[in-house]
């Protein structure tokens, strides 16, 4: 099966070159996707845009979480949308198993409900739940067995607001069930561990074997088989609608596909709404696994990432190139875009362009900042809904962008 999967692969790639030595030889033109390109020719009908796809995905569709069928009536949106513009747009497609809560419950500390979300991908309680003494541990809490001390359950503290998916610690046996607090609720966990009360909580799991994971691929083919990665994570959470956390990066960049198909680039595009990007990064290594297979991982010269670019105006950039940095640096000159971009420390391989590092391409990893009293806290809620996407922001994003890759594609 294996083998005529990287068959199939090449053959497609062999009919990206084909077309690209098309596009050079006849100057194909193709006429939707200039259709598509005048769709975000201007800022208005790029929110409008932008409106639109947020309505499909965030408030019509609601939480993605990767396997569910939620998930893959939002990568046929994604699909219909490239195809629009781009001349090469599939699905890849793989397996996967997977687990996650059928239901949770309360915290109950000295009688007190304090609001508690299960770990993702985590693990459950006995159907009775799990009783015992509530106790601090490092940064998180746990419920104690009062006989023995043992662990039955422990409980970390979300840094931006109210509780998201728990977090485990490398010090827990990973059979124990994970739930994640509120920081708000900081002082009532503290007092309720100093004085040690009783406390309850439960949760329960399903396994789901063979569970469907989709990636969303297009490719515009250009003068040369060097290639520029755009990658955006279309999955969520089992409880949030994900509207920053990453439909609009999505967003921009499925604008991106459109605007480059209105144009001759030298590099081949690639543009991958990947699923599975909040379970261990699965779909990005899926694919990235059939470009080493097919021998074509070396013709990535850039790896774009984009996660959460609406949290606010500047962008926060994470990249060990320094073209890459004096470029985006540049742009907000030149432009007079009116943002601060931050930079960070690590090589920007990381989360979903972390499977592409083998290629040696120049990464760059996209998060953002500033509008953080208001979005942040909406990181993983439920609450991260259409109505809380600064639209200045996806702006932004797709000016600053659509411009990195005019500028790249000349190098």
């Amino acid at each position: 099966m294996m083998i005529n999967k990287n068959i199939q692969r090449a053959e497609f790639i062999k009919m990206t070159g084909t077309l690209a030595f098309l596009m050079l030889s006849n100057k194909w033109s193709f006429a939707e996707s200039s259709l598509s390109s005048n769709l975000v020719a201007t800022s208005q009908q790029r929110q409008e845009y932008t409106l639109s796809l947020l309505k499909q995905l965030v408030t019509d569709i609601g939480p993605r979480p990767s396997g569910s069928k939620a998930y893959a009536k939002a990568a046929k949106v994604v699909l219909k949308e490239m195809q629009r513009s781009l001349p090469i747009v599939n699905f890849d497609k793989y397996e996967f198993d997977d687990w996650g809560p059928l239901s949770g419950s309360d915290l109950i500390v000295g009688g007190q409900h304090i609001e508690a979300i299960p770990q993702k991908r985590g693990f459950g309680t006995p159907l009775e739940g799990v009783k015992g003494i509530f106790t601090k541990i490092g940064n998180g809490y746990a419920i104690s067995d009062q006989q023995h001390g043992q662990i039955l359950a422990y409980f970390s503290v979300s840094q931006y607001g109210r509780a998201i998916a728990g977090s485990g610690s490398g010090n827990l046996d990973k059979s124990i069930p994970v739930f994640g607090l509120g920081k708000q609720d900081i002082s009532i966990l503290d007092r309720s561990a100093k004085n040690k009360l009783s406390a309850w909580i439960k949760s329960e799991y399903k396994p789901i074997h063979k569970a469907p994971g989709i990636n969303v691929i297009g490719r515009i083919p250009g003068k040369s088989k060097n290639e520029i990665l755009i990658i955006a994570h279309l999955d969520t959470i089992f409880n949030t609608p994900g509207a920053n956390d990453n439909a609009a990066s999505v967003i921009v960049m499925l604008m991106l596909a459109h605007a480059a198909s209105g144009r001759e680039n030298n590099h081949t595009l690639t543009f991958i709404a990947s699923d599975s990007e909040e379970y261990v990064f699965e779909g990005a290594y899926h694919y990235a696994e059939g470009r080493i297979a097919d021998n074509t991982m070396k013709d990535i010269k850039y790896v774009l990432n984009f996660d959460s670019l609406t949290y606010g105006p500047n962008l926060w950039i994470n990249s060990k190139d320094q073209l890459v940095k004096d470029v985006i640096r540049d742009i907000h000159k030149d432009l007079n875009i009116d943002s601060t971009p931050i930079y960070g420390d690590n090589d920007g391989f990381v989360m979903d362009s972390l499977p592409f590092k083998p290629s040696g391409a120049k990464a760059l990893h996209a998060n953002s900042r500033g509008y953080d009293e208001k979005t942040l806290p909406v990181y993983h809620r439920p609450d991260d809904t259409l109505d809380k996407v600064p639209l200045d922001c996806v702006e932004i994003s797709f000016q600053v962008f659509d411009e990195f890759i005019k500028r790249v594609d000349r190098v």
